[in-house]
């Protein structure tokens, strides 16, 4: 049993083509559908949703997504579990807010608010 180089599907060595380049390597396909993506198309295996290859990396990328994520909750928890905290919360300010509606280039300013 073999696999194919582009989508990593087991296949008997008697099924499919086997492409021998001039350096010596190998590359077996098992469908006209991996031989063109591959060749032809001159597709990367990681980017193409049916292959092996985009399984593995997609699995990769969630699997530090993930970790990234329990990091986050850790680093909060601690925080929670801490004696004291040396953040101070947040006050209203009573200083006048200006809010101004900023134009596009080539635009006119269509309105101007000042809230008291």
């Amino acid at each position: 049993m073999v696999k194919c180089s582009f989508c990593g599907q087991d296949e008997n060595f008697h099924k499919g083509v086997s492409l021998i380049k001039n350096d010596g390597s190998i590359n077996y396909f098992c469908s006209s559908k991996c031989r063109r993506n591959a060749l032809n198309l001159g597709r990367d295996k990681r980017k193409v949703m049916w292959t092996e290859a985009y399984k593995q990396e997609l699995h990769k990328l969630m699997k530090t997504e993930k970790d990234k994520i329990e990091a986050q909750s850790a680093k909060t928890e601690h925080k929670k579990i801490g004696e004291k905290s040396t953040e101070k919360p947040i006050e209203k300010s009573s200083a006048k807010k200006k809010t101004v509606k900023k134009a596009k280039v080539g635009e006119k300013v269509l309105s101007v608010k000042k809230e008291e």
